[in-house]
C-alpha cells in the first residue's frame, strides 16, 4: 500500500510542475486555455487524499 502512495505522490508532484511549465508556455502554444487556479485545487485535493491514505496506511 505504501509503495502505490508514494508512486501517488510522485505522480501528483510531476502534474504540478506540469501546470507550472503549461502556465508558463507561451500563448501560442497548441493545448486549451489551462484554468491554473483549478488544476492547483485537483492537486491539493490529490495530496489531501494521500495524507489520508498514508494515516489510514500507518493506523
Amino acid at each position: 500500500m505504501m509503495q502505490a502512495i508514494d508512486t501517488l505522490e510522485r505522480a501528483v508532484s510531476r502534474l504540478e510542475q506540469d501546470v507550472a511549465g503549461l502556465a508558463d508556455a507561451a500563448p501560442a502554444s497548441p493545448f486549451p486555455a489551462l484554468d491554473q487556479g483549478a488544476a492547483r485545487v485537483a492537486l491539493r485535493s490529490l495530496d489531501d487524499l494521500i495524507a489520508t491514505l498514508k494515516g489510514h496506511a500507518h493506523g
